[in-house]
């Protein structure tokens, strides 16, 4: 190695086709073992509404520490959802993305420290069983490397070799790879670096087009962000005081660090309650793949103890370690995929190590092969691994841990798309934060015009038509009193010990069960939704509802006991409906646990938001367009 510029050649086509080879066949292989979680299926959602031209958001999926994401992983997964619906295509997008990030390392690799470090720098990115897991979802932490490869790579081409136009591009570049997720934001001094080192080549136009073009890639989330706070003024302050609280020392930081230079360790991610079974089916060589490590540490020495290589071993040490500094105080709590930025960069330095010991050994007779021979061997066996663990999540149900392979539902997702109007019966119906309704408004979009969610109790929903129901595996057991469990049509397994899909069609909505309802002159409120009828009966408060189509937020309803006077004397509280699942035509049911005081005279039934930290009250009126104000009364006699 060399401090000179590496020219690339024909002759170092091979050596790119053979990374991107190992890199595709890893990545973009078996892509419907990938999981499809709930932060999945909502960057879908936001991706799916942007290539619809429904929305442009201004902020991404709620993070982890309260604040949201910037809306930049939205508008790149854009692109794949413009060509289909479909989350599969998606994936396979993720995937390709990756395998191109490998190939920007390899390039990386090849300019500055020459052929043979750069294939042993590639090949390590690209057989790395974390950097591979890493790298074949839709999640926005699944594609961050790509772009910061690609950033960085401008920055060594601006301020290293003073090419003004990579000097405009880098800081652009830069602030959609740090908008991706926050962690990256710990290699913000590397930034400052590389121009600090580059600052006799540094063109002042340039740097300023960088900063004014870096300032519109984060405009949309400075937007999004501002009405964010004004809306919860408290959030920032909030997040800020949970960061802080308890600050100490974590040794994970590195932890994670050692596991991603090594590929070991992935199983306590993968399956952390089926560990052992899963070591058992394919143990990793430990010591064979810490000689990883031992090669980054080799690579890391070398490029300090030369003169002239010395600023690239500071740059690739800074980038592989400065996340494990910012994240080492516990100002939040730490997770693996805070560490998928570092991958390329261990990368790197193992392929220095591997470069430097090559040099050392050539002429030597068999050492001269043993060392690439041990390296692709070791690669060998990582990719073996991950191959047979993939099949090993496929077949076996990992609580916590991997979840249920896209393919099986794809499989659901296939029997489920002739069918306009689908109830999925589930645990939960929230969807900014339960799985099954997330999941399926996304799998299914293209095909189900409506798609909503129901719990096991508390509403009922009459579609007007022909539709089907989709029970998940959580939905409890016999929900809203087998009102929608009628003898499955269609059953789908899923991985043993992870329950059924099951797929009911219903050509008309099935008669209501419960109390019946007295009839009430339709009330509309002002956001789609209209009170039609009400019962009190078995202690409990049953209201009907009628939707003209989605509502313009997500409701809950008031119900006010009264007495003669106009006093409370109780009330009850609770979400109507969320606001995407209103479908045209819709016959809603609610209802609550609720008993009448004796004094009772009049129920007071209104809806309300909650917006700007308080509460807005949706106005009624009656069939003529007559006001009702902000609820509706209706009298009865308690008892």
């Amino acid at each position: 190695m060399s401090a000179r510029l590496k020219p690339i050649t024909r002759r170092d086509l091979p050596a790119l086709a053979l990374v991107l080879l190992v890199a595709a066949w890893l990545r973009l292989g078996e892509p419907g073992i990938v999981e499809f979680l709930h932060d999945e299926a909502m960057l879908s959602l936001l991706a799916q509404d942007l290539a619809e031209g429904r929305s442009f958001p201004l902020t991404g999926i709620p993070s982890s520490v309260g604040i949201p994401n910037p809306p930049i992983s939205a508008y790149i997964m854009a692109i794949p959802f413009s060509l289909s619906p479909d989350p599969a295509v998606a994936t396979l997008f993720v995937a390709a993305l990756n395998v191109a990030g490998v190939g920007l390392l390899w390039l990386l690799a090849r300019r500055w420290l020459g052929g043979r470090a750069a294939l042993a720098a590639g090949l390590i990115y690209a057989a790395n069983p974390w950097a591979v897991y890493y790298s074949r979802k839709i999640w926005a932490q699944d594609f961050q490397t790509p772009f910061l490869l690609l950033a960085l790579l401008l920055g060594l081409r601006g301020f290293v070799e003073g090419k003004r136009w990579a000097q405009a591009l880098f800081l652009p570049a830069l602030f959609i790879a740090l908008q991706i997720h926050f962690a990256a934001w710990a290699l913000l001094p590397l930034a400052v670096w590389l121009i600090g080192h580059g600052r006799r080549r540094l063109a002042g136009r340039a740097l300023l087009a960088g900063l004014l073009l870096a300032g519109a890639t984060i405009a949309p989330f400075a937007a999004g962000l501002a009405q964010t706070l004004a809306a919860d003024p408290g959030r920032l302050s909030r997040a800020l005081s949970r960061s802080s609280a308890g600050l100490s020392l974590t040794p994970d930081a590195l932890l994670y660090t050692a596991r991603l230079a090594t590929g070991l360790g992935l199983e306590t991610w993968l399956a952390p309650a089926n560990q052992a079974e899963l070591l058992a089916t394919a143990p990793p060589p430990a010591p064979l793949w810490a000689l990883l490590g031992g090669l980054m540490l080799a690579g890391t020495l070398r490029l300090l103890a030369s003169p002239a290589l010395r600023w690239f071993g500071v740059f690739a040490v800074l980038w592989a370690l400065l996340p494990a500094l910012v994240f080492s105080p516990a100002w939040t709590p730490v997770y693996p995929h805070y560490f998928i930025v570092v991958l390329p960069a261990l990368g790197l330095l193992g392929g220095a190590g591997a470069a430097w010991l090559a040099e050392r050994l050539t002429g030597r007779g068999i050492g001269r092969a043993l060392l690439p021979a041990a390296l692709v061997w070791i690669l060998l066996i990582q990719a073996g691994w991950w191959q047979n663990t993939l099949h090993y999540l496929d077949t076996t149900f990992t609580p916590g841990g991997f979840g249920t392979p896209l393919h099986y539902l794809e499989s659901v997702r296939q029997a489920v798309s002739p069918e306009r109007d689908v109830l999925v019966i589930t645990d939960g119906i929230e969807i900014l934060y339960d799985q099954e309704p997330a999941a399926w408004s996304a799998l299914l979009r293209g095909s189900a015009a409506c798609v909503r969610a129901l719990t096991g109790d508390g509403r009922a929903v009459f579609p007007e038509g022909r539709f089907a129901v989709l029970v998940a595996p959580n939905a409890p057991p016999d929900p809203v009193g087998g009102l929608y469990t009628a003898p499955a049509e269609q059953v789908f397994a899923l991985r043993p010990g992870e329950g059924v899909y099951r797929l009911n069609r219903f050509e008309r909505a099935p008669a209501w069960p419960g109390p019946p309802l007295a009839a009430l002159p339709p009330a509309r409120f002002e956001g789609g939704a209209a009170l039609t009828g009400y019962a009190l009966a078995e202690g409990r408060l049953y209201l009907e509802w009628r939707l003209s189509g989605a509502l313009a937020g997500d409701f809950h309803y008031f119900a006010h006991f009264l007495n003669a006077a106009g006093d409370k004397l109780d009330q009850r509280d609770d979400l109507l409906w969320p606001g995407r699942y209103g479908c045209p035509g819709d016959r809603l049911i609610t209802w609550t646990e609720a008993a009448a005081p004796p004094e009772t005279t009049t129920l007071r039934v209104g809806l309300y938001t909650l917006a700007n930290g308080g509460f807005v009250n949706a106005p009624a009126s009656d069939e003529a367009g007559s006001p009702l104000g902000t609820g509706v009364d209706i009298p009865i006699k308690a008892g």
